[in-house]
């Protein structure tokens, strides 16, 4: 009896241990660059155990979905389908949807509950937040030794724009790796101050002004919400001595970052730039939208320059905004439906926040954050990818469904 019940406690260990592993491979390479193999190992990895557990356990797993969160989810499932029947180009944006809404937003948020569905709402919450914190690392690297090609062709660091791809996953690790801060112990502090100064690093890198007010934006919700001043100020003081240290050091190496630092100017994007120029189209036909992905954009626009010689730029560079490029696609239906996911899951993680405590709490902090920072900030200046919302969804999913259970 006693050796019974030690190999199933062993065994539920490896099973929860490939779980949560799994889950967090998914997150740490979700936002490397060149690692696509590699990915789609892990994809196939939690394709096939979530089809395992959705065979053995079908009755537990359907509970999992009770949720408003999933009805949202098949809302804007169902906008993205009605885009494509309306496209004007219906097998190109049947190609674009099924990679990025498709795949890797509805299914990969399916997945990630089923995957976890044994899991404690801690062992939920930590996998979330170090998954994200380990990213750091890898992501560091690869930023590292761009920096070191760039340089070997005479680029200096903080002079390019080469680095912006990078915006995304700063503004979903940060959140996280400010957990590190409130455990006030030594080891982890020396953790937080080393990969803080990498992952500040890295953000003024990006020369990203919207990148910086979304960081701006989410430490500063998180510092009202833990009522934590002395963090904020101690990166200010890391930020004014950075800044003066560059500007006595070599101003004109640094003339582009201080440029950012100072430009007031929307960079072209209101009045007849790229948002006022895709809110025209969007009034030359409202309710109905024009078909999903960024090529119909581009086509339509260049294709319509003509009839609006006031327009900024005169080559399509699409709407740097999230809800403008979703109206545009998939008319009011799209639009409707991509703020009742956004409502949903900001929704739930206000819930989840007050009802919760410990790690979980932080948990749902870290993800309204990075849903604010991500899709609500950063989404207001620039066509931010949607399929960022599957990684949120999935973790949301999952803890609300431990939340049930409990």
């Amino acid at each position: 009896m006693v050796l019974t019940q030690w190999s199933q406690h062993r065994e539920q260990n490896w099973q929860s241990l490939w779980n949560r592993g799994l889950v967090s491979l998914y997150i740490i390479l979700y936002f490397l660059e060149g690692v696509t193999r590699y990915k789609h190992i892990v994809a196939a990895l939690l394709y096939i155990t979530a089809i395992t557990y959705i065979v053995k356990y079908r009755s537990h797993i359907l509970t999992l979905f009770k949720s408003n969160l999933t009805a949202a989810l098949l809302t804007f499932l169902a906008a993205i389908i009605y885009s494509i029947f309306i496209s004007i180009d219906p097998l190109y944006s049947l190609d674009k949807a099924a990679n990025a809404v498709f795949e890797k937003l509805v299914v990969i948020a399916l997945i990630i509950p089923v995957v976890l569905h044994n899991e404690s709402r801690d062992d939920v919450a930590k996998t979330f937040i170090y998954a994200l914190i380990a990213a750091i690392i890898p992501l560091a690297i690869a930023d590292l030794w761009q920096y070191i090609e760039e340089y070997q062709r005479g680029i200096l660091p903080f002079s390019q724009f080469s680095h912006k791809y990078k915006s995304d996953a700063l503004i979903f690790m940060t959140p996280a790796l400010l957990y590190l801060w409130t455990l006030k112990r030594c080891r982890t502090m020396l953790i937080f101050l080393a990969l803080g100064l990498i992952a500040g690093l890295m953000i003024i890198g990006t020369l990203q002004r919207g990148t910086w007010l979304a960081i701006g934006v989410t430490s500063v919700i998180w510092a009202i919400v833990r009522r934590e001043w002395k963090l904020p100020a101690l990166a200010l003081a890391a930020l004014a001595l950075f800044f003066t240290v560059s500007h006595h050091y070599d101003p004109g190496h640094f003339a582009k970052l201080f440029h950012k630092m100072q430009q007031t100017s929307s960079s072209g994007r209101y009045g007849n730039g790229t948002q006022g120029s895709a809110v025209d189209l969007i009034m030359e036909n409202p309710i109905k939208g024009y078909g999903f992905g960024d090529d119909i954009f581009y086509r339509v626009y260049n294709e319509r320059i003509k009839d609006y010689p006031q327009w900024i730029f005169k080559k399509a560079i699409g709407p740097h905004n999230l809800t403008l490029a979703t109206w545009y696609a998939a008319g009011v239906i799209g639009l409707v439906a991509l703020w009742y996911l956004l409502l949903s899951l900001g929704r739930e993680a206000v819930r989840g926040y007050r009802r919760s405590e410990g790690i979980t709490r932080n948990a749902w902090l870290t993800l309204g954050l990075i849903l604010v920072g991500n899709m609500v900030v950063r989404g207001a200046f620039e066509t931010v990818n949607i399929s960022n919302l599957g990684m949120l969804l999935g973790i949301a999913l999952a803890l609300r469904a431990k939340e049930n259970q409990s």
